[in-house]
């Protein structure tokens, strides 16, 4: 998927929920920081977002607005590889295992092309990833 395609996705489906496009984000401490709005480049290297899956929120002229969870950032659209395949948000409450859980982290799996997801209980992280066919909606 390239990012003709999510500009056109994008304007057909709206801009929130899941009709939001994923991309990986390239962002480390040596990325330029003029590839993303002032003061959102610390926060990127702060949260250490480099190769989490985001949501792609908008684009146009060359920079993305992405969602990680509840934060918002803008980037250059050079800086993000888009993916298919992504259900679950960061933030977003499921069953695994019968039990309740948040969605924490989610990252992709470059071997196997699909994403992992991390989750939380009780304000504790676990440490097994998740794949989406284990997760349902709560």
């Amino acid at each position: 998927m390239d990012f003709a395609l999510i500009r056109l996705l994008l304007n057909l489906y709206g801009m929130s929920g899941t009709s939001e496009a994923s991309a990986i984000l390239h962002w480390s401490a040596e990325t330029d920081p003029t590839f993303a709005s002032p003061g959102d480049a610390e926060q990127l290297v702060s949260l250490g977002l480099n190769q989490r899956i985001v949501r792609v929120a908008a684009c146009r002229d060359g920079w993305a607005e992405i969602r990680f969870g509840d934060k918002s950032f803008q980037v250059r659209e050079s800086r993000l590889q888009p993916v298919e395949g992504v259900t679950f948000d960061v933030g977003d409450t499921v069953l695994a295992k019968g039990s309740v859980h948040v969605v924490t982290d989610i990252i992709w799996h470059f071997r196997d092309g699909i994403p992992n997801y991390f989750l939380e209980r009780n304000g504790k992280r676990l440490s097994k990833r998740f794949l989406e066919h284990e997760l349902t909606r709560s």
